[in-house]
């Protein structure tokens, strides 16, 4: 006959059904995630309508002077080497309001100068066309003011500036000025054999982008001034090179609240485990039920709808500080007067400290995103090896304490 099956202790039962609640749970966190995609999507709409009233990234390109030469039959199009290419741009910065959404734009003061090599010889009477450009052009608020060769400034109303040449000077000098509006970043595009280029600006948290970090850079409590120098052999290999300033707050709180919901199921398992031990190990009959692993699963996830809710208004720190007490009080509370019954205040300071370096264990991750995988695998060792030793006199087989 085959030998009777030894029943499966309340335990390992119990065990199997807080693993039930936490697959349970993974609902709602994909609901936390669409939430906040949600969000950042209504943040992006606001800033893509900024956009449609304000003007959108520059990207300020380099100038270009090119000949018609007529000859017999048609006209040859010869395009000078731009030499030393100089750029300075001043940048003031101010917050745009859509909703509850706020934009960082700017207004930028930006001055080239240079010179073209005249690799040609002699220019007499020779139609030319002096041309530069930005990624929008809407955002102009002044004419440019060109002035090429030894000629006076001259504003004009477009991108292109046509002019009758005659020198046979070896250099063919030029300057530029205009002010010209953006939205969350600044790049000048160096495209001479030498490029200096100089920005500045009241923003107090710069990020430098593109391909070129800055030569030299100063930030400082009334904002910055950094400066690139750039041969042409550097920019030789790059499709569109560039390099400039970002203005965009210094911490993306959907792009942090998304990395927290990524540890919200370790943290679920974390904090369940530590009532599933106390259960185990207690020598009283201390029990709690599915429902009540439920209404704390629960609690623990509109944590990340605080975080994401109060962010829009705060600092990423300060929602973040205020949704985890929030959280950790009010199922230390639970614990306390439900699941105790005010008969273990013990367990219940225990929990509050448990789940109190939870949330410092997570906002470290967040903070160190470069460390977090030593961090998170090296506190993950130290939990488990105090799992292992709270149970270590636990009779899995067996009903009895």
């Amino acid at each position: 006959m085959d030998e009777q099956k030894k029943p499966v202790s309340k335990k390992v039962k119990k065990f199997y059904i807080m693993l039930g609640m936490l697959l349970l749970l993974l609902i709602p966190i994909a609901f936390m995630s669409g939430v906040i995609r949600d969000r950042e999507s209504y943040r992006n709409e606001a800033v893509r309508n900024v956009k449609i009233s304000w003007a959108d990234e520059q990207t300020i390109t380099a100038p270009s002077l090119t000949l018609n030469i007529p000859g017999k039959k048609e006209i040859t199009q010869k395009k000078l080497e731009l030499n030393n290419y100089e750029a300075e741009v001043k940048v003031k910065t101010e917050i745009r309001k859509k909703g509850i959404f706020k934009v960082p734009v700017y207004t930028a003061d930006v001055e080239l100068k240079g010179d073209f090599l005249n690799d040609y010889g002699n220019i007499k009477n020779i139609n030319t066309v002096f041309e530069f450009g930005v990624t929008d052009s809407k955002g102009f608020t002044t004419r440019p003011a060109i002035k090429l060769l030894n000629s006076e400034f001259v504003k004009i109303n477009s991108t292109k500036y046509p002019k009758t040449l005659t020198t046979n000077a070896k250099n063919i000098p030029f300057e530029i000025k205009y002010q010209l509006r953006g939205i969350n970043k600044i790049y000048v595009s160096p495209g001479g054999l030498n490029n200096e280029i100089e920005i500045e600006g009241d923003w107090k948290d710069p990020g430098f982008d593109g391909n070129f970090l800055p030569s030299e850079k100063e930030i400082t409590k009334d904002g910055f001034e950094a400066e690139w120098e750039i041969p042409a052999i550097a920019v030789s290999s790059i499709g569109r090179p560039a390099a400039g300033v970002s203005f965009l707050t210094p911490v993306d709180n959907y792009r942090m609240a998304t990395r927290a919901v990524k540890y919200s199921f370790l943290f679920l398992s974390l904090t369940f485990l530590a009532y599933f031990i106390f259960e185990i190990t207690s020598s009283g009959k201390n029990s709690v039920h599915q429902f009540q692993y439920l209404m704390m699963g629960g609690a623990m996830l509109i944590f990340y709808l605080l975080l994401i809710s109060v962010s829009e208004f705060r600092t990423f720190t300060g929602a973040y500080i205020a949704a985890a007490l929030m959280t950790v009080g009010l199922i230390s509370l639970y614990t306390y007067f439900v699941i105790t019954k005010r008969n273990n205040l013990k367990f219940t300071i225990l929990i509050t400290l448990i789940m109190l370096f939870l949330y410092v264990f997570l906002y470290v991750l967040l903070a160190m995103q470069d460390l977090s995988m030593l961090i998170g695998s090296l506190a993950l060792f130290v939990i488990m090896s105090l799992v292992m030793y709270s149970t270590r006199k636990v009779e899995w087989n067996s009903d009895s304490d």
